[in-house]
């Protein structure tokens, strides 16, 4: 053997080290390469069935009657598993939906529509990453449900890649796969939802339905999302904040709330204060439901919202004393809802300045105190602006209408609104009561749509659900609509020393006002055991 022409005996005696070069066998060779190979399809196959588990668990299952059982065996195990699911889907739709119809579909719209320009619109609109050896990477699918309105796609992002990058690239995605709308939500850490609505629910009237027997304050159904399902707004324990121009329909959201809420307005459970500076021209056709109402100019108005003050400072003594810390609706102790149409007027249209402050004190201690005792304000507006809603943000839920501006959105909704879909300058104006709402602790806004209430069903309302008590604020007095006689009685005192006077000075019945803020005493009416204010 030579090496470079010397023979390797001769390089011996020289000190050189010499190794001897293994040269593998090519059929060793071959063989290594296709039992990786193989290997490798078989894990493929392997996390395929276990990823359609729901088709080959059945067949495998049949396959198996059959070769143990014979023919007549796999036909009776097929039979029960058709006659299985047809049970399961008319006795519980919405599970068999959720776990049989939503995947088949999702997996069928992937392939339909998605797959072939799937690497694609990721790399058009920037989604992708690309190392220096050429190698390109997009963020992996992990999972896509599909219904008839919503196809929901949930991602892995790339290293270095955040939701925010997939939220701005959303409006290309759109584009790409011949989407209505493009939302992005996140998941968790690293993870994303991306859905992408085919077609809009909301372009047709949603239907006025009756409220349940007993209504859930945290969960009340009062519109409908585009995904097709009931949109559910939690009432207890947050106050509401309803923004849009004119035309908008405000009054689709005040009505669907209170409709919802009819069987615990009558049965006394919840009892609503409502106050609207039109005049009337919004809430009076109802007035029924109404356990305060108040409609004349801004000072009996403002005296209204201080009453519900004053009546929240009579609850939290109570709750003091009784040592309670939470809220808990019981006879004669409802939930007190406080709703406002046009709260522009009392906070910052109203010329004279001490009723607008006046109105501000008892709006702003309502909201950032009626948490607790079980008071909640829903307020309604055209302008959001600070100068017109100086504490909107003491406001937990909003919702969000058709918006003149776009910097409107985000004044409502709280930044990034706008990025996140939420485009209510873009809404038109044949579809009133449709916006997006969002929830404290919640970034993504969701777009529902609220149904238009009619005389008919005003009147409706105001005949079978009518409040068991009815008393109108006319020139300062609480004044009881049903003939009672409520001698000097007040519902925004308190017990023993007296109550401390809101409305900058109140008038008795003699004509002679006290001064603002003092201490009023209290006197005792032998004849009706009741307590007044002189």
């Amino acid at each position: 053997m030579k090496v470079d022409g010397t023979r390797v005996e001769d390089l011996a005696g020289t000190g050189l080290t010499t190794r001897q070069r293994y040269v593998i066998p090519l059929w060793a060779s071959t063989t290594v390469l296709w039992a990786r190979w193989v290997l490798r399809a078989l894990a493929w196959v392997l996390v395929r069935v276990v990823r359609a588990w729901g088709v080959t668990g059945p067949t495998a299952l049949v396959l198996l009657a059959r070769v143990w059982g014979g023919p007549t065996a796999g036909v009776v195990v097929a039979a029960s598993g058709t006659v299985g699911l047809v049970v399961w889907a008319c006795w519980f739709p919405g599970s068999f939906s959720r776990v049989v119809v939503r995947r088949v579909r999702g997996r069928w719209r992937w392939w339909s529509r998605y797959a072939r320009a799937w690497h694609a619109g990721m790399d058009g609109t920037g989604l992708t990453r690309r190392t220096p050896t050429g190698d390109l990477y997009t963020p992996r699918v992990a999972r896509i449900r599909s219904g008839r309105v919503v196809d929901e796609i949930d991602l892995r992002l790339l290293h270095g890649q955040t939701p925010a990058e997939v939220a701005r690239a959303a409006e290309g995605l759109r584009h790409v796969f011949a989407a209505y709308r493009c939302a992005v939500r996140e998941l968790g850490p690293g993870r994303v939802r991306v859905s992408f609505y085919t077609r809009d629910p909301l372009t047709a009237l949603v239907p006025v339905a009756d409220p349940a027997p007993v209504p859930d304050l945290t969960a009340l159904p009062v519109g409908l999302t585009e995904s097709g399902q009931a949109y559910r707004l939690r009432l207890a324990g947050t106050h509401l904040l309803i923004a849009g121009a004119t035309g908008s329909g405000k009054g689709s959201v005040l009505w669907a709330v209170l409709r919802s809420l009819a069987p615990h307005i009558a049965g006394g459970t919840v009892t609503v204060t409502g106050l609207d500076p039109k005049g009337g021209m919004e809430l009076h056709p109802a007035r029924p439901i109404f356990t305060h109402y108040a409609d004349q100019d801004p000072e009996t108005l403002v005296e209204a919202l201080e009453d519900a003050a004053g009546r929240m400072n009579t609850r939290k003594k109570q709750m003091r004393a009784t040592g309670r810390r939470s809220f808990t609706p019981g006879p004669g102790d409802p939930w007190e809802l406080i709703m406002i149409d046009e709260l522009a007027v009392l906070t910052a249209y109203t010329p004279a300045k001490t009723l607008r402050d006046r109105a501000r004190t008892a709006l702003s201690l309502l909201l950032t105190q009626g948490r607790a005792p079980g008071f909640i304000v829903i307020a309604a507006l055209q302008d959001p602006r600070k100068e017109v809603l100086p504490f909107r943000d003491l406001f937990s839920t909003r919702i969000a209408l058709r918006l003149s501006e776009s910097t409107h959105t985000d004044m409502v909704l709280g930044d990034g609104a706008t990025d996140h879909g939420a485009a209510c300058h873009l809404i038109p104006e044949h579809l009133p009561g449709t916006g997006y709402a969002r929830v404290e602790g919640r970034a993504e806004p969701v777009r529902v749509r609220f149904p238009h209430t009619g005389d008919n069903a005003l009147n409706e309302l105001a005949t079978r659900w009518p409040a068991p008590t009815h008393h109108t604020t006319r020139n300062g007095q609480d004044t009881p609509d049903n003939n009672e006689t409520r001698t000097g009685e007040r519902t925004d005192g308190a017990e023993g020393a007296g109550v401390l006077d809101l409305r900058g000075g109140c008038e008795d019945q003699t004509g002679t006002r006290s001064r603002p803020g003092r201490r009023v005493p209290r006197q005792r009416d032998t004849q009706r055991g009741t307590e007044h204010t002189p």
